[in-house]
């Protein structure tokens, strides 16, 4: 088959699905859309950590005005609200929501926090940045997805390394056909868990802290709730923790599998077997290393691909045999006339094809993933990671830990959200609240 026809074929599965991982914002002149001069409103809910990157980037975007601060923590707050004497500061982001000035909010709370900032907000009609991966449940991540596109908000979810050159240059490779139908992708990162401990020995909540606020929807626990090594901080190592993350997988995931789900336009896995390994002396009860095997449907005239996730190991291979030089975390296309090698800055062919021509440049450099929320919500622009499409990369990335934690495997109707094949799945799919959290 010719690349021309490779191409085409590509071409015309993208066509059967709509043009994936682009949105155009359907938001007319209202109120809660700036005009082109008029600079953004925004709110910021956690301020450190990956909280203060972003809030850097929507800062030096020169399109916002930050109006809003909120954090639990004053003593990691206290710097930002002096670099931002006029904001508004706020403890607890259901305040910060309900102000009334503020057009936008970007959440980088625990993940256990996304859906009940990210749903409030959608429902106030703000425009909303939010960390992956988007929610802490599959059921939640479906709720945000759903509030967004009813409330038809600029959306964003903080996959930034989208917005990296090297993943367009991939992208554009795949999709020109150079490397024939590809039913087999392969994605591995080698972020090690950190083993923890629950700590039944009570202290003092540290100065500064609301603590009560932090734990916010989970499960009622005294402070500190766990301990790494001798860190009790938690303001970190929460995403070892079932009640507050998902480990490497939830943690990781959504920035190596969106390379895949952008280039081959993929959605909805139907069939997902989980197995999982807890090698580190802990009691948090996240594997350490993990392997999901994701498969997906054909999307028109594209092949059916068989997607691997592996993680804790420094290649695709759970025993850690195969690795390859240069890419201890990456992603492989396997293909019919050719193997891709990326990570997020490089990319080489493990099987380079025949008569390789690179394809020429089609996908435009990003002007910054937080500055194209930003600029989407000025003009009524495109955002490329909005709910839609990061919303069904999310659930799928999550769905590997409801099969470990339900047995190993489920069958998934990505329209309608329902599991089949494992009576065990469907307590996975959502969670629990602490009383007076409701979503």
């Amino acid at each position: 088959m010719t690349r021309r026809m490779h191409r085409r074929k590509f071409l015309q599965g993208s066509a059967a699905l709509g043009a994936a991982g682009f949105f155009v914002n359907p938001i007319g002149a209202s109120e809660r859309q700036p005009g082109v001069n008029e600079r953004i409103r925004v709110g910021i809910i956690g301020v450190a950590g990956k909280g203060g990157d972003n809030l850097n980037h929507v800062e030096k975007s020169g399109l916002a005005e930050i109006v809003a601060l909120c954090d639990v923590d004053a003593n990691r707050a206290a710097p930002v609200r002096q670099r931002f004497p006029n904001a508004r500061f706020h403890e607890d982001y259901r305040r910060l929501i309900e102000q009334k000035d503020v057009q936008a909010v970007v959440i980088s709370t625990p993940d256990h926090h996304h859906a009940f900032a990210g749903l409030a907000a959608l429902r106030a009609r703000k425009h909303v940045y939010c960390e992956k991966p988007l929610a802490h449940s599959v059921q939640e991540v479906r709720l945000m997805m759903e509030a967004a596109a009813r409330e038809k908000v600029v959306t964003q979810m903080g996959t930034q390394i989208h917005a990296g050159e090297n993943y367009r240059r991939v992208v554009e490779i795949v999709q020109s056909g150079v490397l024939g139908s590809i039913r087999r992708v392969k994605v591995w990162c080698n972020t090690q868990l950190q083993a923890g401990f629950h700590v039944k020995e009570r202290t003092p909540t540290p100065n500064g802290l609301n603590y009560n606020l932090w734990l916010g929807p989970a499960p009622e626990r005294g402070y500190p709730p766990f301990r790494t090594g001798t860190n009790t901080s938690v303001h970190f190592h929460w995403r070892w923790w079932w009640d507050y993350g998902g480990g490497v997988l939830a943690d990781m995931a959504c920035h190596y599998m969106d390379l895949p789900h952008w280039a081959l336009n993929l959605r909805h896995p139907t069939n997902v077997t989980s197995v999982g390994r807890i090698t580190y002396k802990g009691d948090n009860a996240i594997p350490d290393k993990m392997q999901v095997d994701y498969e997906y449907p054909a999307r028109g005239t594209l092949a059916g691909v068989h997607l691997t996730w592996y993680h804790g190991v420094n290649g695709p291979d759970l025993d850690g045999k195969i690795t390859h030089d240069g890419y201890a975390s990456g992603v492989l296309f396997e293909g019919e006339h050719g193997a891709l090698l990326a990570n997020y800055g490089q990319h080489r062919f493990l099987r380079e094809p025949r008569d390789f021509v690179r394809p020429r440049q089609t996908i435009a450099a990003s002007i910054g993933h937080q500055r194209e929320w930003l600029q989407a919500i000025r003009t009524g622009g495109a955002t490329t990671c909005n709910f839609d499409y990061s919303g069904a990369l999310a659930e799928t990335v999550l769905l590997g830990n409801v099969a470990y934690r339900a047995g190993g495997k489920l069958q998934y109707d990505g329209r309608t959200g329902r599991v089949t094949g494992n009576a065990n799945a469907e307590r996975y799919l959502r969670r629990e609240y602490r009383k007076g959290w409701t979503l």
